[in-house]
Formats: C-alpha cells, structure tokens, sequence
C-alpha cells in the first residue's frame, strides 16, 4: 500500500479532499461533515487555534479523515480500513501531538484509544456511548396540537437557565467554562434576532426545547432537547422534537440527525417513536495521565 498522510494548512484544500469522502456516508460522517461547513465559513469559529486537517489517501483513494478543532478531541471519519487507525496515530505522533480524547464509530475509537494511550502512557476511559440516529420522516401521531415557535428575546432568560441546566445534567464533563461560552452564544443569536433554539407551548407557557444545530449537506441536526424534571413525562419533548424534525424535512431536508447517549433508554425510545432510525454506534474516549 502506499499511503499518503498529509496535514493541511489550508481549510479549502483540505475541504477539496474531505468532503466528497464525508459524503459518501453523510450519516455516518454528518458530525465532521457540520464541523467542516463551519470551518469553511469562519476557520476560527471553534475555536481561536487553528484546527488539525488531516487525510490519508491510498492511490488518490481517501481512506480516512480526521478533524480536530482544539480544545476538543479528535474526530476520525467512518473508515471500512481500520489499518489507517494505526498509520493516524503515527503520524500524529511524529508531530507531537496532544490529544484529550477521541470521538469515532465504536470500532475505530476503541483501536484509535489503545494505540494512543499505550505509546503515551495514558488511561483510556470510556466516557461516553452514543448512537447516531436518521430521521426521514416524522411519525404523525407524534406531532401533537400544542404551539410550537422559535424562542424570541421574551423567553430568553428562561431559555438561557434551561441550557445550563441541560449541560450540567447531561453532559457529565461540563464545566462552568462550557457552560458560560454556550450562554454567551445564545445571547449574541438573541441580540442578533437568530435564534435557533425553538419552545413548545402548554396554556402559552413554554414548557420544553430544542436547538436547530450543525447544518450537513442533505440533513440537519437536532440537539439541546430539554424539559424541566417537573414537566416530565407528559409527551413534552417527544412533540417538541417532532415538530422541529417536521419543519426541517419541510424546509428542504433529507434527513434530521441527532446523538443519543446510550446510557438514557427513555430519549433512544422518544426518538425512534417520532421516526428516528439508528445509523451506528460511537464511542467517546478522554485520555487520562495514568
């Protein structure tokens, strides 16, 4: 085989080389395929480093890609070669590399966590095990009666309190770091009247949410879903997500995506009730010093 690694200075460059690839299996990919449309537009927008670009190739043949936008951890593409875990994990550490953790399909994260940990002596802990699930088309009877709008400026402060308490109950990792740079871009969509955080109604008071995100070529994302714990259990979120999952196949989507963690039985039943369907599993690693 004669492969080639390259890292890429360039955005454009890299994108010439990765995005067909990504697309290929834009399920599968759709989180590097949203990552790699918002470097397009804006190179610092994840971040004020500048991001790892890297491809391997085989005769032209793309056979891997892998994106980091520091601080967060290495994404790596869906690959049918799991040989090119081993010629990445090389090729990052000619360069030295330091890599908190890794986010990939299940088989690759796991080989790419071993390989990593042990040339740097460190601990892999499984931090998290998450499904990518497609949607299609929205099961009707899940689309409910209640009123459904973007949130505007008057439910800001209600949005801005549900957020934080979303990240510090799902996101075990969240620090008041993450959660103060989330708020501050919240406000700035506010101020900005571009809000993509949408409420449902009950007697016109809000009472869930969920987030328009990342934008791939053919599908949209969906995340930020959120009820508070003592409006649970009413059917709140499964018309919350439906509704937006509607509206986004209507405003010109194949598919809505979304990342469930494996570990909640009740959001993988909510989903796959409105019409989500499962693509694959992934695992996401953090290195720890041993």
């Amino acid at each position: 085989m004669s492969m080639e690694a390259r890292f890429y200075e360039e955005v454009d460059d890299f994108y010439d080389i990765a995005y067909p690839f990504l697309l290929a299996r834009e399920a599968e990919n759709n989180l590097l395929l949203s990552i790699l449309n918002s470097l397009k537009e804006n190179i610092h927008d994840n971040g004020k480093e500048m991001p790892l670009l890297f491809s391997l190739t085989d005769h032209d043949d793309v056979k891997l890609i892998a994106l980091r936008t520091p601080p967060h951890d290495i994404v790596i593409s869906y690959t049918d070669d799991l040989n090119s875990i081993e010629v990445l994990v090389e090729e990052l550490l000619k360069r030295n590399e330091k890599i908190p953790g890794v986010l990939s399909f299940k088989e690759a994260a796991d080989k790419f966590a071993e390989l990593w940990c042990e040339k740097n002596s460190l601990k892999p802990n499984l931090f998290r095990k998450e499904r990518i699930y497609k949607l299609e088309q929205v099961s009707k009877d899940t689309i409910g009666t209640k009123k459904f709008a973007v949130a505007s400026k008057t439910h800001q402060i209600i949005v801005l309190n549900w957020a934080g308490e979303m990240m510090k109950e799902a996101l075990v990792d969240t620090t008041e770091e993450n959660i103060e740079q989330m708020i501050n871009q919240l406000k700035k969509e506010f101020e900005e009247n571009k809000s993509k955080m949408f409420l449902l109604f009950d007697n016109n008071e809000p009472v869930s949410m969920v987030r328009k995100s990342g934008k791939t070529p053919n599908g949209n994302f969906v995340n930020f879903v959120y009820t508070p714990p003592s409006l649970r259990r009413k059917g709140y979120a499964t018309e919350c997500v439906a509704k937006l999952s509607k509206q986004l196949i209507e405003e010109g989507n194949k598919y809505c995506f979304l990342f469930t963690d494996l570990s909640n039985p009740t959001s993988n039943s909510i989903y796959q009730k409105i019409g989500y369907r499962p693509v694959i599993d992934e695992n996401h690693y953090k290195f720890l010093t041993k």
